[in-house]
């Protein structure tokens, strides 16, 4: 177990121990369990339509997506509703209630899935019949895995992983990382076994950014998807896709299949201020750049889109895609960067002649190039209305942007050591 995995656990059962097990008898409790009761009827409505173990694993993942990640005064939501739902579904004592149990059984927190496992035994021992699906509960196996990625830009990941069952039927969880995003779970959805989703996905893609498959060690699947699991749950409202929400829970238990083990490389390489001197006069030197030599202007742009890159972008100052040039010119100049209007001007005349460079630098073919170069005068109109508008602007920029109204030399120490003084007052009046 990883100790990202291990310090949630841990965390998990110290709010339990603080609410004390919950279950008690006291007025709150009654209260969870009436309304856990009310819920029950209508939970179980699409119960008797489950065809198979999987499909009652995605619905019992999207019955729990109802609860997670939300926060109460208690604690999140899922500590606090699931035990109760649990209890109310074994009262219940329907053969559709022991399904919902089953289902649960198999997904989610470790704990959750073993107290939904007893209640179900306890419901087959008192002579509930249970589903046509209860033995393919627990049976998944993990056989295979495949990693898919651009050729080009490298702006994401897809990790196949495929799971057989005992009766020999697989099937596929499908799991896209965004680099873009800070490498979280953009998408999750499953498919069928993973040679059929492999051989939709070898042809090339339509803009010739090219997608390439390999074969993914089982533990390296799991150490991927476990780390972009944890960038997912460390990013304040993600803009992710809803089924990564009702995939979750699902996921998660799959992903305890497999071997753990595997260390990921460290993605971040720190760019040194010679090694960014040297790319600008690489491309001042270059037949894409060699107009703007001499050009104070331009050279702020190209030292800025270094800066970015290095900084800020996955795979460093060199990696230009259409959406790397979307986030760059409306977002990050916006949030990050302070600067005369003449500035931004120059962006949308000199990025197209870095993003030819730093794509000769890397071998991008000629379709996706022409696809980020026209990036640049697609959102030139966008990024101009951006940067002016101060509600998209990040506190630093606020305060640059205010020390500078005020007159303040950004690079006098002592002048902006007293504006510091004078603006925090301000806050705090």
């Amino acid at each position: 177990m990883s100790e990202k995995r291990r310090g949630q656990q841990d965390r998990r059962a110290k709010r339990q121990a603080d609410r004390g097990g919950r279950g008690g008898g006291g007025p709150l409790d009654r209260e969870l369990a009436q309304m856990m009761d009310g819920l029950v009827p209508t939970v179980l409505r699409s119960v008797a339509q489950l065809e198979d173990g999987l499909e009652a694993q995605c619905w019992a993942s999207e019955l729990v997506a109802m609860w997670r990640g939300t926060q109460l005064i208690e604690g999140d939501a899922e500590d606090v509703f699931l035990p109760a739902f649990l209890r109310a579904l074994e009262r219940e004592g329907s053969p559709k209630a022991l399904a919902a149990l089953a289902a649960l059984s198999a997904i989610g927190n470790p704990e959750y899935a073993q107290r939904a496992r007893a209640a179900a035994d306890r419901l087959v021992a008192r002579g509930v019949p249970g589903p046509s699906w209860f033995g393919e509960l627990g049976r998944s196996e993990p056989v295979a895995a495949e990693l898919m990625y651009e050729e080009a830009f490298d702006d994401g990941v897809t990790v196949f992983i495929e799971f057989a069952l005992s009766r020999g039927e697989r099937h596929t969880v499908g799991i896209y990382i965004d680099h873009n995003m800070g490498g979280l779970v953009k998408d999750a959805f499953i498919a069928g076994p993973l040679i059929e989703v492999c051989s939709k996905l070898r042809p090339r893609a339509h803009n010739g950014v090219g997608l390439a498959l390999r074969e993914l060690d089982l533990a390296e699947a799991r150490a991927r998807v476990e780390a972009a699991l944890y960038m997912l749950d460390h990013t304040y409202e993600p803009a992710v896709d809803e089924d990564v929400r009702a995939l979750r829970a699902l996921i998660d238990a799959r992903i305890r299949l497999l071997p753990d083990g595997f260390e990921l490389p460290e993605d971040y390489e720190e760019v040194s201020v010679e090694e960014r001197e040297r790319l600008i006069a690489d491309f001042l030197a270059s037949p894409e750049g060699n107009r703007w030599q001499g050009d104070a202007h331009a050279e702020d742009v190209v030292s800025t889109a270094i800066w970015f890159g290095a900084d800020y972008n996955h795979g460093g100052a060199l990696r230009w895609s259409a959406v790397v040039v979307e986030i760059f010119m409306t977002s990050w100049l916006a949030r990050k960067v302070a600067r005369e209007p003449v500035f931004f001007e120059r962006v949308a005349e000199v990025l197209p002649d870095w993003v030819r460079y730093a794509a000769r630098m890397r071998g991008v073919p000629t379709a996706p190039l022409e696809e980020a170069v026209g990036a640049v005068r697609e959102f030139r109109g966008e990024m101009l209305e951006t940067v002016n508008d101060p509600e998209a602007w990040g506190p630093a920029k606020t305060f640059a942007v205010a020390a500078q109204k005020a007159g303040v030399d950004l690079a006098d120490p002592d002048g902006l050591n007293a504006f510091i003084e004078q603006y925090n007052e301000g806050l705090a009046a």
